[in-house]
């Protein structure tokens, strides 16, 4: 009985020990072990409703970012056509401001040669029937008006459709076709080389090849205004232009050139102003 006794004893204890062993439900899965990929699916598609989202949002932001490079562009022409249509004004006020000196013109022989003609006209009738003779045929000379030749209504005729074709042209450009307006002002200047508006029309000529940033041509066109107008309010403006040509080219030292003689040659004026304003920009 003893041993039998011991035996189930020593098994007994066996058992215990290894229940003691075995770590809390290592036989079975544990309690949360079902709700992980649950959780982790969870996860997921937090994840993806985040990317979704932030996907969204930079489409809006490119979107918004479209949009303010089209307003800046937009901005951009209509700041350049807001100072051609300044530019323009000043040249007009200018101009105004001359126009006086040249406003009365002298008369013309015509005009002289009719005035005598009437008056004599105008004379001799009274004095006809008191004359006993017939009056000397001298006095009656209007024939003298037909040789003269008045060349002024077609010279006037001429300028006004310059005028007109030249205002065309610029509203083209101020209205953002430069293409069409180019071609405009390079049919106005083969037509009147040296008319009225030849020079302003070579400027904005070489302006609107400058918006097209076709800056060779542009360049050229400039270059015609300061040497084939000397004389013209355009002058110092064109210079302008092209050290602004040549610092958006990155030759600094003849943009500095330019500038430099717009501020030495034409001091006081608009564009010497915006020449000091750009000096003052460049790098030393």
């Amino acid at each position: 009985m003893s041993k039998r006794a011991l035996l189930i004893l020593s098994l007994g204890f066996g058992l215990c020990a290894e229940v003691g062993a075995a770590p809390n439900g290592a036989g079975y899965p544990a309690a949360n072990a079902y709700a992980q990929p649950a959780a982790t699916d969870n996860a997921i598609f937090d994840v993806l409703g985040r990317l979704e989202q932030l996907q969204s949002e930079v489409q809006q932001l490119r979107g918004m970012v479209e949009e303010q490079s089209q307003t800046i562009a937009d901005l951009q022409r209509k700041q350049s056509n807001m100072y051609s249509d300044l530019d323009d004004r000043m040249q007009a006020l200018t101009a105004g401001g001359q126009a006086p000196q040249s406003q009365s013109p002298a008369p013309t022989p015509a005009a002289d040669a009719a005035a005598n003609g009437q008056t004599a006209v105008t004379a001799a009738q009274p004095a006809a029937p008191a004359a006993p003779t017939p009056a000397p045929a001298t006095t009656a000379t209007p024939t003298a008006v037909a040789p003269v030749v008045d060349n002024k209504p077609a010279a006037a005729a001429a300028t006004s459709n310059e005028k007109e074709r030249y205002q065309a042209a610029y509203d083209t450009l101020r209205n953002g076709h430069n293409t069409q307006a180019i071609k405009m002002f390079q049919d106005l200047l083969k037509d009147f080389p040296a008319g009225e508006f030849a020079d302003n029309s070579q400027y904005w000529l070489a302006e609107a090849h400058k918006i097209n940033r076709e800056f060779d041509a542009a360049r050229a066109a400039f270059n015609k205004v300061v040497s084939q107008y000397p004389n013209s309010s355009k002058v110092p403006d064109a210079l302008l232009k092209l050290g602004y040509i040549e610092f958006d080219l990155q030759n600094t030292a003849k943009a500095r050139d330019y500038l430099t003689r717009v501020t030495t040659s034409y001091p006081g004026t608009t564009a010497a102003h915006l020449a000091e304003k750009k000096l003052a920009q460049m790098p030393q």
